[in-house]
């Protein structure tokens, strides 16, 4: 395996001609900064306010509105300007969450729920009302590679997330097999295979997906101090940039459509 740092450098007229949206990361408990995807610098930062500590945030294609999930397990919209929040509701089913472990907080475009897991714990949420459905844990498809292995999803992203799309693929990270993986069957918890990183990963990692209004995927991780982008086809990292404006990891990242 190698790091991304020392390995998987994009040159400079690449990363320039990429399409440049805005990324919007949650560091520290509550920091949200603002990340230019064409050059991973960090070009603002705010604080949200009225909460303790964030464990997630998402854009929300449906509303065009940025939510985030507290340690309470109350869901809020954001205002990634201010950092003003409105509390949308409360869950009505706590997440067990281990201390230090990674929680998963991804809007499901098509149907407009929130999905909300930590360890294999998998559950779906109504953002309007709380009401959360204990869905299948997590685990991998019989006929998987990887059948026998106890699932460790860091991160999670769905593609085709702009309007409200027909249809939607979910992906995750899984850390401790260095992969790319899709939740195939997101309600049942059933995951497979797409193929390796190429990289170890260690520490937070935060992954989202770009759709712009043509329906173009642009898959991005931050991880190890960069902004990198992943190939969902075959899972591997297809180039990086160093992170640069902030000293802190990158726990969760949503990528605003642009204006």
């Amino acid at each position: 395996m190698k790091t991304l740092t020392t390995t998987l450098l994009l040159a400079t007229a690449t990363a320039g001609a990429a399409h440049a949206e805005t990324a919007l990361g949650l560091t520290g408990d509550r920091t949200l900064v603002m990340i230019d995807t064409a050059t991973a610098a960090v070009t603002g930062s705010v604080e949200a306010q009225g909460v303790t500590r964030l464990l997630g945030i998402d854009y929300r294609p449906g509303t065009g509105k940025v939510i985030g999930v507290t340690d309470a397990q109350t869901i809020v919209e954001i205002d990634p300007t201010t950092g003003a929040t409105m509390e949308m509701a409360k869950m009505t089913t706590m997440l067990p969450v281990a201390e230090g472990a990674a929680v998963i907080v991804d809007v499901n475009p098509a149907a407009d729920k929130l999905r909300f897991m930590s360890g294999t714990t998998n559950h779906r949420v109504d953002m309007g009302t709380g009401e959360v459905t204990v869905d299948g844990a997590l685990n991998f498809d019989t006929a998987d590679a990887n059948a026998a292995a106890t699932p460790m999803v860091v991160a999670v992203a769905y593609s085709n997330s702009y309007g409200k799309p027909e249809k939607t693929a979910m992906y995750d990270i899984d850390a401790g097999l260095n992969a790319l993986l899709q939740q195939t069957k997101p309600n049942e918890g059933v995951l497979a295979t797409i193929g390796s990183l190429g990289v170890t990963l260690d520490g937070p990692v935060a992954m989202d997906i770009a759709t712009t209004a043509d329906g173009t995927n642009t898959a991005w991780v931050a991880a190890l101090g960069g902004l990198h982008r992943l190939d969902l086809a075959t899972g591997t990292v297809s180039g990086t940039m160093p992170l640069t404006g902030t000293d802190q990891p990158i726990r969760d990242l949503t990528v605003l459509p642009a204006m």
